[in-house]
């Protein structure tokens, strides 16, 4: 009887044990510039698990640019171009930057986050880190350089050209800050190769693929995979190539993408310059 009654017992605390999961203060910050505050539990094969206002929220890795555990850093320019190359990194709260990708968050209480970096996985208390990025994050700029300006809808006769927007070949979505309405041309000019895959061979410009290849889970499924697309607001997906000129479908912001089914294997970027009038 003793004996079963301690095996009980520890059957109970080992389920009780089990069950705690790790809770650290953090936000996602979405690639689509939503913000996302909470208590970060967890991170399974795609997604965050975050406990918000008491109820649990499934967030995507894949629309996730960064995870903030100490407001946002700003970084030098060797940094922020290997962010916005492709290169995630991880930022200590003592300065130092480590190139490195989240695989996973695990412990019970204080969160302990495993990162993947090129001499093997590295363990780190989520009270050492200060952010983790996959990518550069809307608003973020490198340290020295102005914030993009919001563009306004351009009056008839008049031309505006926003800088160079960078269209990461591992983001889903680059929100451009531009507004526009149903029926005004925009004149594009886009530079920049991307590599869409882990396969060297699988190379695009604006245009699309340079082996001509499609992916059937793209947003576009009849372009060619990696071409630049866009979309107005949450609206349907729109090509954009390598035209120099397109027709806008909807009133609402602008937003630019990469022509794929997955993200997370993707490098390099677009340079797009937007004009109209």
């Amino acid at each position: 009887m003793l004996k079963r009654t301690f095996l009980v017992v520890c059957a109970v605390t080992f389920l009780v044990t089990g069950a705690v999961q790790a809770q650290e203060n953090a936000t996602l910050v979405l690639r689509s510039g939503e913000r996302i505050s909470g208590q970060l539990i967890d991170l399974g094969g795609s997604a965050f698990t975050m406990r918000v206002n008491g109820q649990e929220r499934q967030v995507g890795k894949n629309d996730v640019a960064a995870v903030e555990f100490q407001g946002a850093s700003q970084l030098n320019n060797d940094w922020f171009n290997k962010l916005q190359s492709g290169q995630p990194i991880v930022v200590l709260k003592n300065g130092q930057i480590i190139e490195g990708r989240l695989s996973d968050i695990h412990g019970a209480g204080s969160a302990e986050l495993t990162i993947d970096t090129p001499s093997g996985q590295r363990e780190l208390n989520a009270g050492e880190v200060a952010q983790v990025y996959f990518s550069v994050p809307p608003g973020l700029t490198a340290a020295g350089a102005a914030a993009p300006a919001t563009a306004a809808v351009a009056t008839s006769g008049t031309a505006l050209e926003s800088g160079a927007i960078s269209v990461p070949a591992n983001q889903r979505w680059v929100p451009t800050g531009i507004a526009v309405r149903k029926g005004q041309t925009l004149f594009f000019r886009t530079t920049g190769q991307i590599q869409f895959s882990g396969d060297a061979n699988d190379r695009a410009g604006a245009a699309g693929a340079m082996n001509q290849r499609r992916a059937a889970g793209a947003p576009i499924p009849a372009a060619l995979a990696g071409a630049l697309i866009g979309r107005i607001g949450n609206g349907q997906p729109f090509a954009i190539g390598d035209q120099t000129s397109v027709v806008m479908p909807a009133n609402g912001q602008l937003f630019l993408g990469i022509n794929d089914d997955e993200f997370s294997d993707n490098s390099g970027n677009f340079s797009v310059v937007i004009s109209r009038q």
